[in-house]
């Protein structure tokens, strides 16, 4: 049984940056990287095909990671979106905040494009006030807004 298996990765992941050939276990490779198309095995075709499309997915990556520092920049630490939730006498929520209504409310407000996948929440939302989020916008990029749930009216 392989202890290393090569991949090359086709975009940044924590094996590395796109374009990078490296060594991983197989079960990562073959359970995580490969069914996300984040990575292709490397053998002599793929090695080959990569070696003419290298600069095109470094270019890629690179305007990714650009972008991705660009939001986190505009972000700040100041940056927040207010969403409305049904709530009773105390406070408490009916029902929780969902990422899916976090990153609908981060893209009207603050004109960032961010997917529900993207928002890491520590604790469910169940109740009116402020909440610290995080938002991973690329690998190793995050950035913190706050997350203000106020009364419907």
């Amino acid at each position: 049984m392989a202890t290393a298996l090569k991949v090359i990765l086709t975009e940044d992941s924590q094996a590395g940056r796109a374009g990078e050939l490296v060594k991983v276990r197989p079960g990562f490779a073959r359970n995580y990287l490969l069914p996300q198309k984040l990575a292709v095995l490397a053998d002599a075709y793929n090695l080959h095909a990569f070696e003419e499309r290298k600069a095109t997915i470094e270019a890629d990556a690179e305007s990714k990671r650009q972008k991705a520092n660009d939001a986190q920049e505009s972000l700040g630490d100041d940056s927040m979106v207010t969403i409305e939730g049904r709530s009773g006498e105390t406070g408490k929520l009916f029902g929780a905040i969902t990422k899916e209504k976090i990153a609908e409310a981060v893209t009207k407000q603050l004109k960032i494009e961010v997917k529900k996948e993207q928002i890491e929440i520590k604790m469910p939302i169940k109740a009116l006030g402020e909440h610290p989020v995080t938002i991973k916008l690329a690998v190793g990029t995050t950035a913190d807004i706050l997350v203000k749930v106020v009364p419907e009216n």
